[in-house]
């Protein structure tokens, strides 16, 4: 991901490692998505067996300030600007 040119992409489906920070690298990797009015969305976000997921999600969000709605029962996390 720390390759890719964001600036140009939209919409991001996360849907990778689920330790703790594997999913923190992501969405940093992610986050000018967010800042240019862009998604991102993670899969796996309530699972009991990894709760690492849910952990970063959280910590990301709250750091940047972003907008997170949980969607179908705890499975996904959307990440948008606030």
């Amino acid at each position: 991901l720390k390759k890719i040119d964001m600036q140009k992409i939209e919409y991001v489906f996360l849907d990778g490692g689920h330790d703790y920070l594997t999913v923190i690298n992501d969405l940093y990797s992610c986050s000018e998505v967010v800042y240019n009015n862009g998604t991102v969305l993670c899969d796996d976000y309530d699972l009991s067996y990894a709760p690492g997921v849910k952990k970063a999600i959280d910590k990301f969000v709250k750091e940047k300030g972003f907008r997170c709605s949980i969607i179908c029962n705890g499975r996904f996390a959307k990440i948008e600007k606030n």
